[in-house]
């Protein structure tokens, strides 16, 4: 499809956006009446003109430790997205990886995948289709050295241009070796036979990776696309080359919209949080085994109010002194956007209570014109450094269209090793 697809040009200016939390500094005690707060900035920067026929979509990002061992060497940045058409709905390609060292000032690639590329098959009723794995997130997996990139899988139809209607999906996966620089072929993971759901995913989710090895992948499933959703978490063992399914934890639904989609993951001193998605408003949930959870309840503020989040995807961004939350939400002169899906904005997390502090929210990927901005990834690059991106959809050739929003903690991130 597409072999070295562009040459990254150097980095052309950068838009910067200061958002300051004004707060004491403190350590991250268990759940203190007051949370700790931490200090930042940001900076937003364009990346990657777009191909001729289509936008990249689908972007985030992962760490990699220089293997020099030298703090003063930044790590290597691996990222990972795909082409949508201008036209039709899930109309993905194959997924495109890039790779930097000098934190985005310039780029390895972008090349094109054949491991990660979609695959055209004719369906029982004689429809030309192909299966593209989607929704991709890449994670370090330090205990093999290797990235691990799960996400779901589409069923389109070629001559529409859209998913196939009641189609199934499945939760697939594929690795990264940094030493050669290589992927493998993406599998789809296997379930249990017991396991009754045909469309089963792990889409836009942030997973944890256990001190043991184990990785913890929110998944959500059900009938097919529009029926009902679960959310739960599954845990896997992860050997360098296969994923391999263990069990999942307790399962929560709604019973209005698609239930719980999207979820995603984060465990902020000894508690685990998941996110997740439904058509009218954004939940959360807490665990300390990272697999049996709480009944979900709405996202609120620390005022009582309703976040104002819903129908797409949120995540969290961990610093080591306190609990974020990245958005979307209603109310920020936003109302000509799809689903209010821009601006993005973080908040800190009160962890004692689960609700967001309205006076630490701050935006960090400003809206543009009526682009959308809501599928996002977040990862933590060192302790100084963290990476918010978004690939915001528009409609012209050559545009950049993926945003790295650069947030420098003014305290260091002791959840991550020089």
């Amino acid at each position: 499809m597409y072999s070295t697809l562009l040459s990254i040009s150097q980095y052309l200016g950068s838009l910067h956006i200061v958002a300051i939390v004004l707060a004491t500094t403190a350590s991250a005690t268990l759940f203190a009446e007051t949370p700790a707060s931490v200090d930042y900035t940001t900076k937003v920067t364009p990346h990657f003109p777009c191909p001729n026929d289509s936008y990249w979509f689908q972007a985030r990002a992962t760490a990699i430790p220089a293997s020099s061992g030298d703090p003063a060497t930044s790590p290597n940045i691996l990222l990972t997205m795909q082409p949508h058409g201008f036209e039709g709905t899930h109309n993905y390609k194959g997924i495109v990886s890039s790779l930097t060292s000098d934190l985005g000032k310039s780029w390895q690639g972008l090349t094109s995948q054949e491991t990660l590329n979609l695959r055209t098959r004719e369906s029982c009723d004689g429809r030309l289709i192909y299966e593209v794995p989607v929704d991709a997130t890449p994670m370090f997996h330090p205990q093999t050295g290797k990235v691990l990139l799960t996400g779901a899988t589409f069923q389109v139809d070629t001559k529409t241009n859209k998913d196939v209607p009641g189609g199934p999906s499945d939760v697939f996966y594929a690795v990264y070796d940094p030493g050669c620089k290589e992927w493998n072929t993406w599998q789809t993971l296997n379930f249990p036979k017991s396991f009754k759901w045909p469309y089963k995913r792990s889409g836009c989710g942030q997973c944890l990776v256990e001190p043991n090895g184990d990785v913890l992948i929110p998944i959500y499933f059900g009938e097919h696309n529009n029926s009902i959703h679960y959310a739960a978490v599954a845990r896997c063992k992860f050997d360098g080359e296969k994923l391999t399914y263990v069990e999942h934890g307790t399962e929560h639904k709604l019973d209005f919209g698609r239930g719980m989609s999207e979820p995603s993951l984060a465990k902020f001193v000894d508690q685990y949080f998941m996110t997740m998605r439904n058509d009218k408003g954004a939940y959360v949930n807490t665990s300390t085994d990272g697999l049996n959870y709480t009944e979900a309840e709405p996202w609120l503020f620390d005022d009582g109010a309703e976040l104002g989040s819903y129908n797409t995807q949120q995540h969290f961004l961990t610093h080591s002194d306190a609990l974020f939350l990245v958005y979307t939400r209603r109310g920020l002169d936003n109302d000509e956007i799809m689903r209010h899906r821009a601006p993005l904005v973080m908040a800190q997390i009160d962890p004692k209570t689960k609700r967001v502090i309205r006076a630490t929210e701050r935006v960090i990927v400003p809206k543009q014109g009526t682009a959308e901005t809501g599928n996002f990834g977040v990862c933590n690059i060192t302790p100084g450094i963290s990476w918010i991106v978004v690939a915001k959809r528009v409609t012209t050739p050559g545009e950049k269209n993926v945003f790295v929003s650069q947030i420098e903690w003014k305290q260091p991130n002791l959840l991550v090793n020089d």
